[in-house]
């Protein structure tokens, strides 16, 4: 379920990635939060305790995070080819670790930050900063990841108070919310588009779902490393329908990072 959902993930970008020469960022990331609200609003209905929260800052706060996360991403996909940028966004272990550290006060150990370390090593070999490869637009993927890193910080609070579901409904209202906002300042038309952003919505929705269900099936530490198989699915797309092939340089990196992936989860101890 785990790889399934990275392959859908992968689909979503590679269309959001077609889409972002006619459309905004901010249109693409409200297609997929609009069907995401449709879809968690029928449980709301019929159980409105979901829509309790002991936490409503916490919510707040990781929203803001996933709102931002989207829409950076998108703008670093307008930019970016699809496999590189998403290479980059595997920058976020290193800030969940930071901000962890900081905010949790979880504990520091040397087999914890050698993966994390190691993961970032390979983004720098991707972004080759100075190189002028990428240049000004991979700071996009890079906040994203940053942006990402807020949420999970914030996920991992929330945990312990709210249940899934609440979380997601409260990401999925105000994700509708705050991009409906900047809707009416965006001409642009969606007439000739919407077989690609119905697919693009609901390749991400079901990523949403395969991930939530893949989770509850097997403990994290288990199956974390599929999460790895979203590059080559990515790379993979991005070679049959840009044809872009990235360079030895980018599939060093590349490898680099899923090898941290795997080093972190040998590192995990198993329930």
């Amino acid at each position: 379920m785990l790889v399934a959902a990275m392959v859908c993930f992968a689909i979503s970008d590679v269309v959001a990635k077609h889409l972002s020469a006619q459309i905004p960022p901010v249109v693409l990331a409200w297609c997929r939060y609009v069907l995401l609200l449709a879809l968690v609003l029928p449980l709301a209905a019929m159980r409105p305790e979901l829509l309790r929260t002991r936490r409503p800052y916490l919510q707040f706060l990781r929203s803001v995070g996933l709102v931002s996360s989207a829409v950076l991403f998108l703008l670093g996909l307008r930019l970016l080819p699809v496999a590189e940028a998403t290479a980059m966004v595997f920058a976020s272990p290193l800030f969940v670790t930071l901000l962890a550290t900081l905010f949790l006060g979880e504990r520091l150990s040397l087999l914890r930050w050698m993966p994390v370390a190691m993961g970032f090593a390979g983004v720098l070999v991707v972004v080759r900063p100075g190189a002028g490869v990428f240049g000004a637009a991979a700071v996009f993927p890079l906040l994203s990841s940053f942006a990402w890193a807020c949420a999970v910080v914030c996920t991992r609070r929330l945990s312990a108070e709210d249940s899934p579901v609440t979380t997601t409904l409260y990401s999925a209202l105000a994700g509708t919310a705050a991009l409906s906002l900047a809707l009416p300042a965006l001409e642009v038309s969606l007439v000739g588009h919407m077989p690609a952003l119905g697919m693009m919505a609901c390749s991400w929705c079901a990523a949403q779902w395969l991930t939530v269900s893949a989770y509850r099936a097997a403990p994290a530490a288990s199956i974390a490393p599929y999460a790895n198989s979203q590059l080559v699915w990515a790379t993979l797309l991005s070679i049959l329908v840009f044809g872009h092939m990235p360079d030895a340089m980018s599939l060093f990196g590349m490898g680099i990072i899923v090898a941290a992936g795997m080093l972190a989860w040998r590192n995990t101890p198993r329930p």
